[in-house]
C-alpha cells in the first residue's frame, strides 16, 4: 500500500483522510515509520477497540444500573409510548423499510457491493477505512449486547425481537457506520461540492431513518439509538484517526527511502 493510496482531496482541499499537519495521526504515523506498519495497524485497532468498547459499556452499565431508577427511565417509556400512539397504517409501512435499512442483510450487501466497487478502483485505503469502522462497531455492538442486558420496551413490538439486548440499537449504529462511512469515502474520492453535500445529506437522511424507525416499531428506547448514534460516531472517528496515522507512517517511510543518504567520510590514514 504505498502513501499516495486514496488521493483525491478535491477543490485544493486536503484529502479527509490525510492527516492534519501537526495533529496527533502525524505524530503517530511518524513515530510508527520505523515499524512494520501491519502489525502497527492492527494494535491501533485494539487499542481503539479497547477504548471505545470501555466507554459504551460503561455508559451502558451507568444507565441501567444507576441513571434508569430516576426519571431517565420514566422518560425512556414515555417516548415509547409517544411513538405507540402516533401508529398509523401508512406509518407501519414505510417504518418498516426504515428498520430493514438497518438490517444485517442489508448493511453486509451495501458493504460487500461498496467493497467490490472500491477493490475494482484500488482505492486500498478507503477499504481500509470502511472495514476498520464497520468491525469496531460491531464488535463493540455485541460484546455490550453480552455485558448490558436491557430487555426492550414493553409496548406492541411490530418487528421479531433479535436474541440480542435493547442496548444500543445495532441497527442505528450500524446504519451510521455504514452509510456517514460511505460517504467519507465519497468525500476522499469526488471533487464536486454538490456531489459531497448530496451524499452527506442522504447519508444523514438514511441513518436518522433507521433510528426513528426502530423507535417508532417499539423495538430501542430513546437512550439505546443515543448510545447507538455514539458508538458510530466515534467508530468512524477511531477509524479515520488509525487510517490517517497508517497513511502517514506510509508517507515518512517513502520520504527516508528516497531521500539521499548521507556520505560516511572516508577513515583517516593513520599516522
Amino acid at each position: 500500500m504505498n502513501a499516495a493510496s486514496g488521493r483525491g482531496s478535491g477543490s485544493g482541499g486536503r484529502n479527509v483522510l490525510a492527516a492534519r499537519p501537526g495533529g496527533i495521526a502525524e505524530v503517530l504515523g511518524r513515530r510508527l515509520a520505523a515499524h512494520r506498519l501491519k502489525p502497527a495497524a492492527v494494535a491501533l485497532w485494539a487499542i481503539a477497540f479497547v477504548i471505545l468498547g470501555a466507554v459504551i459499556i460503561g455508559l451502558g452499565l451507568l444507565l441501567t444500573r444507576v441513571l434508569l431508577h430516576g426519571g431517565l427511565g420514566s422518560f425512556d417509556v414515555s417516548v415509547s409510548r409517544w411513538f405507540v400512539r402516533g401508529r398509523t397504517p401508512a406509518l407501519d409501512t414505510v417504518t418498516r423499510v426504515g428498520t430493514e435499512l438497518g438490517s444485517t442483510g442489508a448493511i453486509i450487501g451495501v458493504a460487500a457491493l461498496a467493497l467490490i466497487v472500491l477493490a475494482i478502483g484500488k482505492h486500498w485505503r478507503q477499504i481500509g477505512f470502511l472495514a476498520c469502522a464497520m468491525t469496531l462497531e460491531f464488535g463493540i455492538f455485541v460484546i455490550t449486547t453480552l455485558l448490558v442486558g436491557r430487555h426492550r420496551p414493553t409496548v406492541l413490538q411490530l418487528d421479531a425481537a433479535p436474541p440480542t439486548s435493547s442496548y444500543p440499537s445495532g441497527h442505528m449504529a450500524s446504519a451510521l457506520a455504514l452509510y456517514v462511512g460511505l460517504a467519507i469515502v465519497v468525500w476522499s474520492l469526488v471533487r464536486g461540492p454538490l456531489v459531497r453535500t448530496f451524499v452527506w445529506a442522504i447519508a444523514v437522511a438514511l441513518s436518522s431513518f433507521v433510528g426513528v424507525s426502530r423507535l417508532y416499531r417499539g423495538m430501542h428506547f430513546l437512550t439505546d439509538v443515543i448510545a447507538a448514534v455514539l458508538l458510530g460516531c466515534l467508530a468512524l472517528v477511531f477509524a479515520l484517526l488509525i487510517t490517517r496515522t497508517m497513511r502517514e507512517a506510509a508517507a515518512e517511510r517513502d520520504r527516508h527511502a528516497s531521500s539521499p543518504q548521507p556520505l560516511h567520510p572516508p577513515p583517516e590514514a593513520p599516522l
